[in-house]
């Protein structure tokens, strides 16, 4: 019943490895994991990023044994995405597509994003880009229609996308969960004040220990959103 993580360290453990490890011990499930970068991170948004070499990221893959669903985080250069891309277990897969900090700090460069694209986006079950990670992997503006934009990642080889609403206004946070050939699943909460590091890992985490633990993707996403609001 393992989930294998697949994302950097951040030394504030305010979000990758250490919040994904978090939300599978709230699920009560065991976790395997593969480092892909190790990161200095600071309250003040500094960030220093030293990736993991492709090799071993593959090997701690191949380490983990068998797992029944994945979630993929910071993923940092094309080198790590290829070994991640020929290392991946036949699972569900859930790719959170990480391009920068919480304070704007670039994670991946162009060519990991492409390689992302190209590599991760066909073999992933979901993806779960906010808006401006939606943005940018399309070339479309933020406030484009979540339809729209989902179309245009659809467009880029995703088979399911959850477009997440937490940096848009409003009373209610709302995500949207496109699959094709289905209608579109609205999935609302209440919007809370400020603001809190390790959302995007921990909503993506808790979708793939649900669909690790049999929900359907619908159920999972809707659990894994109930989750997050617990949580923050």
């Amino acid at each position: 019943m393992s989930v294998l993580i697949v994302a950097g360290l951040d030394s504030s453990t305010g979000a990758g490895l250490a919040r994904d490890l978090a939300v599978m011990a709230e699920l009560g499930l065991p976790a395997r994991i593969a480092a892909t970068a190790v990161t200095a991170q600071d309250s003040a948004g500094g960030c220093l990023l030293h990736p993991v070499p492709g090799a071993m990221v593959a090997a701690q893959i191949h380490a983990a044994g068998p797992v029944r669903a994945a979630k993929l985080g910071m993923l940092a250069n094309a080198e790590v995405i290829a070994a991640v891309a020929q290392s991946l277990p036949v699972v569900p897969v859930v790719l959170d597509p990480v391009l920068a900090t919480s304070a704007g700090v670039p994670l991946i460069d162009a060519a990991g994003q492409a390689a992302m694209i190209a590599r991760l986006f066909p073999r992933a079950t979901l993806i779960t880009p906010n808006r401006p990670e939606a943005a940018r992997l399309t070339g479309l503006p933020e406030a484009t229609a979540p339809d729209r934009l989902a179309a245009a990642l659809f467009a880029l080889g995703a088979r399911a996308v959850l477009l997440k609403g937490g940096h848009g206004g409003g009373d209610e946070a709302v995500d949207w969960l496109f699959r094709p050939h289905a209608p579109a699943l609205r999935l609302s909460s209440p919007r809370k004040p400020g603001t809190r590091r390790g959302t995007g890992c921990t909503l993506a985490s808790a979708i793939a220990g649900h669909l690790a633990l049999g929900a359907d993707l619908a159920a999972a996403c809707g659990q894994a959103k109930a989750h997050l609001d617990l949580w923050y």
